[in-house]
């Protein structure tokens, strides 16, 4: 989990996650300075109170399905961006990845992350302290040699197109060269026809939207929202994300080589599917899931 302080409202700036200016061939310069913060720090382990509410509960089933189970995943080596307290790193190598490496820019949640998978009984897992956003961040050894690069609530953290862009530089980088070497993403709902709409007791969540018309502050053009998460009601923890349509991941991925395509969202198979209780959650998920490829590997 990431949260670009320079968009949260907390920590104001004019830089960009891994920002840039153009140079003479045409392609973005990265810049190093980041402005991403450790907001998660002060949330710690107490985020994975959220995992439990049924908001988040077709996350699961979701990130299966887009995977492929233990076909999309056995004998690949794997890299979780952004993997907060490791729940899905290690979810990857219970599918049967040869190795999985998380990298978080939050030190609590990637020592949480090492204490509930020390290395003396998840060998295969690895943690470290990385800025996922900003390509020359990550370890040089570990560049172009992952077979399947995965995040979840990684990339609605970025607030300018420029972000976007470079987190999606990140993705494509650590992939293989190897045909076949994919990007699995979840992040906040890309195709929600009342994204403009606060969501009140949500299945157990509460979203504020603070800015439902939300343009990029280096272009002015109109990327979707800015919204609030609260878990817990006012005396729970609460962070804040961005709401992009569609097209705005589909085109930032473009510009790092990439080509994306949307996945379904799964409910859970229980008692309460067919009930009409997810109805309203499948009218407005709380997330979408999205592959990507290198542009002509589809």
């Amino acid at each position: 989990m990431q949260v670009p302080s320079s968009t949260t409202g907390r920590d104001e700036g004019s830089g960009g996650v891994g920002g840039g200016s153009v140079g003479e061939n045409g392609k973005e310069v990265e810049h190093t300075q980041s402005t991403q913060s450790t907001q998660y720090d002060s949330i710690g382990a107490k985020y994975l109170e959220i995992k439990v509410l049924p908001a988040v509960q077709p996350e699961m089933c979701s990130v299966l399905s887009a995977l492929g189970g233990e076909e999309g995943v056995m004998g690949r080596k794997c890299l979780d961006l952004a993997c907060g307290t490791g729940k899905y790193t290690h979810l990857l190598s219970s599918l049967g990845a040869t190795s999985v490496t998380g990298y978080d820019i939050s030190p609590a949640m990637i020592s949480s992350a090492k204490a509930t998978y020390p290395p003396s009984s998840h060998p295969s897992l690895h943690f470290g302290v990385a800025d996922c956003s900003v390509p020359s961040s990550l370890p040089a050894e570990s560049t172009g040699s992952f077979d399947l690069v995965f995040s979840a609530w990684f990339l609605n953290y970025a607030g300018t197109e420029r972000e976007l862009t470079n987190m999606f530089r990140v993705v494509q980088e650590q992939m293989s060269s190897q045909r076949g070497s994919r990007f699995v993403g979840l992040t906040t709902d890309a195709h929600d026809p009342d994204v403009s709409i606060p969501k009140h007791g949500f299945y157990g969540l509460d979203v504020f939207v603070l800015d439902p018309a939300y343009v990029d502050p280096d272009t002015g053009v109109h990327l979707g929202t800015k919204a609030r998460v609260r878990v817990g009601g006012e005396g729970g923890f609460e962070f804040d994300c961005f709401q992009f349509r569609a097209n705005v991941y589909e085109r930032c991925a473009g510009r790092a080589g990439l080509e994306v395509k949307w996945r379904e969202v799964v409910v859970p198979d229980d008692e309460r599917r067919g009930t009409g209780y997810w109805d309203e959650w499948l009218r407005r998920p709380t997330f979408s899931m999205m592959e990507a490829r290198r542009v002509g590997e589809w």
